[in-house]
């Protein structure tokens, strides 16, 4: 099915003589020259791999925060999604992700680690599938547009005493190292915009601009899929789109292996108000996941 809708979008790009490629950027071959596969997911079957995906958005935090006396803002923390013709649909629906009503805060996600407190917060146990320091990071996606959206394509921080919150319970402030980087963060209010952004969270302050950055797109993020990817070395980290480079960060970068989560996030804030009138279901749609590492 893929491969068919691989030459299908070569196709349209050749029929039109360069003049205006099709609403999809075709898919690169999976054989990247210069790297090794290390990670990849094409979801060409009909459930989602239990044994890369974690189908719930950071379970483990939520206990962490129950111990340390925070509210989380997610009633529910278990994704909603479907699988169909080879595409990962990170979906909201009017009842689901389970919620009171459609104004309450809710996220479909999927990631490749989670971790668990024993009888303190000082015993805990890390449930990788998989994380990775350094490398070559990808995804092909379509995304949900709508006020109050957020399309969502992170690496984090694995050892939960190193994430946003400390065992104590505070915030870590900028400067303590980084925790996240966002591969991108699409707000479903800035898609008819054109506008994207990346991040890379919690470095120094004197840095934190070339690691927050807004760029601009010339498609639409919904009407078709385009091919996001982030290379992340010692002291750099480039972003690109469609293979083209969009912002470059110099800095400080993790110094551990980090996690993939991948989400679809309702709620309102910075990404906007909840549209009341919003019909559902909205998608966020992955036809794969592709990560890889600098051959030795």
């Amino acid at each position: 099915m893929k491969i068919a809708k691989f030459w299908l979008c070569c196709l349209c790009w050749t029929a039109g003589a360069g003049l205006a490629p099709a609403a999809d950027a075709p898919a690169p071959p999976l054989e990247k020259p210069g790297w090794k596969l290390t990670f990849h997911d094409e979801f060409d079957r009909p459930q989602l791999n239990d044994m890369y995906w974690f189908p719930a958005y950071r379970s483990g935090r939520k206990e962490y925060f129950k111990r340390i006396g925070k509210e989380s803002r997610w009633v529910d923390h278990n994704a909603h999604y479907v699988i169909e013709d080879g595409v990962l649909k990170l979906r909201i629906d009017e009842r689901l992700p389970f919620r009171p009503d459609k104004s309450t805060p809710c996220v479909s996600c999927v990631q490749t680690s989670d971790h668990r407190f024993g009888a303190t917060t000082s015993e805990y146990q890390i449930l990788d599938k998989f994380a990775q320091k350094y490398g070559w990071f990808e995804i092909r996606a379509k995304c949900a547009k709508g006020s109050g959206l957020l399309n969502a394509f992170w690496l984090h921080q694995h050892d939960p005493t190193k994430q946003e919150y400390t065992p104590e319970g505070r915030r870590r402030d900028v400067g303590e190292g980084v925790v996240e980087i966002d591969i991108f963060e699409l707000p479903g209010n800035l898609v008819e915009k054109r506008r994207n952004t990346c991040n890379i969270h919690f470095i120094d302050s004197e840095v934190r601009k070339a690691g927050n950055y807004t760029y601009d797109m010339d498609f639409d993020a919904s009407q078709g899929f385009h091919v996001w990817a982030m290379e992340w070395q010692e002291g750099q980290v480039d972003w690109y789109v469609d293979g083209k480079v969009v912002n470059t960060y110099k800095g400080p970068t993790p110094q551990e292996k980090m996690f993939i989560l991948i989400a679809l996030f309702q709620y309102s804030g910075w990404i906007g108000q909840i549209d009341p009138n919003m019909t559902y279901p909205r998608d966020f749609e992955v036809d794969y996941v592709r990560l890889y590492a600098g051959e030795p």
